[in-house]
Order: structure tokens, then C-alpha cells, then sequence
């Protein structure tokens, strides 16, 4: 592994998440991938057709930071949307077949990406640039968000808290500088890193806090100072 700390150390956890997200879908019925999930429109089918297609699109990533070629994640957003839909009701055993095999496809560009791969700017499709070492983070906030998206009893709370505090990082370093407000965890050492003056103070445990920054809740359960409605969380994509 030459990815760089704590880089290599996000790498290790992605096969437990993926596990996990396994275990949960294996369980189920095959008729199970048509149940609306708790994304509007998505059925459970739809969230583990768009686990693995984010998963080969990570892979593109990978390939343009090897190469300095460019690489889109995907061809169009129009062709992304028709990928997840056309793999949507597919019948479960083919679903985790797909998303073991694009997470192993994903993993062995993590293990033979160079050293200095990690440090290459890549584009994501909205047009946001980042360090290929992003990619990692970015599968990890993937398959766990998704999981809970499945609404298949997986929660945040579920979550490994050292996942959840990266995660926190991961979300709330794409804020605009001056989005007021600062957050800070009950149950670990988390804390937001940007403290702009003046900045509402957010509190709660970790899980409740993501879950708010990703928009799934409304943060009614988290203590603010001072008081009153929560901002609208900036988008996290």
C-alpha cells in the first residue's frame, strides 16, 4: 500500500463498510429491491444499482490520477441516471454480485495507485477539483450514507465513529467559509476545523450531526447557541 496516512488508514475500513452493507442486503428477499427506499423516487434496487456504478466511477478517478489522462466519472449525468435505472430491478443475487465485484475493481486501483497519484487533481461532475486521495472518503461517505438510505434499519448510530468523524471532516470542509455555524460532537473529539466568528455553536453526538450535514435530517435533536431554526446544510456532493 503506498497511499499516505490517514489516506491508507480510510482504505481499511472500506471493506468492513462494505461488509456490512452486504450483510443487511443479503438478507432480504428478491423482491425486495422494488421497496421504496428513503430517497424520493429510488427504490432499494435504484440505491444498490447507483452503490456499484459509483463504485466504477471512483475506478475512472483512479485511472485519469495514474495516467493524467482525463478521466470523467461519468460520461453524463443523463447516462449515470439511465445506468442506476437500468440496473435497478435487477434481482438481488445479480445486485451484490455487482457491488462486490466493482468494490473489488475499486480496492485493487486503491492498492496499485503510485505514491504521487495520490496528490493529482481530479474533476468531480460538479465541477468541484480535488486530490485523488479525495476518492477514498468519498467511497467511504458512499456506501455508509447509502446504506442508511436503504432504510432497511442501518443508521448512523451504526456507523464506526471514527468513519463518522471522517466523515464530518469530509462534509464540512466543502462549506463556503462564511456558512455560520460550527459544529461540535458529544461523543468524540470531533469539532468543525473552520470557526467563523460569530458562527451558531451545533451540538450532538456525532451520528445526529451527519445525519444533519447530509441532509436526512432537520436537526431538530441538536443543541444550538443561540437558539432557533437551523440554516439549510450547503449540499455535500
Amino acid at each position: 500500500m503506498v497511499a499516505p496516512e490517514p489516506t491508507s488508514r480510510l482504505i481499511a475500513e472500506l471493506p468492513s463498510a462494505n461488509r456490512r452493507l452486504l450483510d443487511t442486503v443479503t438478507q432480504l428477499s428478491d423482491d425486495s429491491v422494488l421497496r421504496p427506499s428513503l430517497l424520493p423516487g429510488w427504490t432499494v434496487g435504484h440505491v444498490l444499482s447507483h452503490i456499484a456504478r459509483n463504485a466504477d466511477a471512483l475506478v475512472n478517478l483512479c485511472d485519469w490520477a495514474r495516467t493524467g489522462v482525463r478521466k470523467p466519472m461519468y460520461v453524463s449525468m443523463e447516462a449515470r441516471e439511465a445506468d442506476i435505472a437500468d440496473g435497478a430491478a435487477r434481482p438481488l443475487p445479480e445486485q451484490l454480485k455487482d457491488i462486490a465485484d466493482s468494490e473489488a475493481r475499486l480496492l485493487e486501483r486503491f492498492e496499485n495507485l503510485p505514491a504521487d497519484a495520490w496528490a493529482v487533481e481530479v474533476s468531480w461532475p460538479s465541477g468541484a477539483v480535488r486530490t485523488a486521495s479525495q476518492v477514498v472518503t468519498a467511497r467511504l461517505n458512499e456506501l455508509e450514507v447509502h446504506h442508511v438510505d436503504l432504510g432497511l434499519g442501518y443508521t448512523f448510530d451504526d456507523v464506526p465513529a471514527g468513519s463518522r468523524d471522517a466523515l464530518l471532516t469530509y462534509t464540512t470542509s466543502r462549506w463556503p467559509s462564511g456558512f455560520p455555524v460550527v459544529l461540535e460532537s458529544s461523543d468524540t473529539t470531533w469539532s468543525s476545523p473552520v470557526r467563523p466568528a460569530g458562527a451558531r455553536i451545533v451540538t450532538g453526538g456525532s451520528a445526529a450531526l451527519l445525519s444533519w450535514v447530509l441532509g436526512r435530517s432537520d436537526g431538530s435533536e441538536l443543541g444550538r447557541e443561540p437558539g432557533g431554526a437551523l440554516p439549510e446544510p450547503p449540499p455535500w456532493g
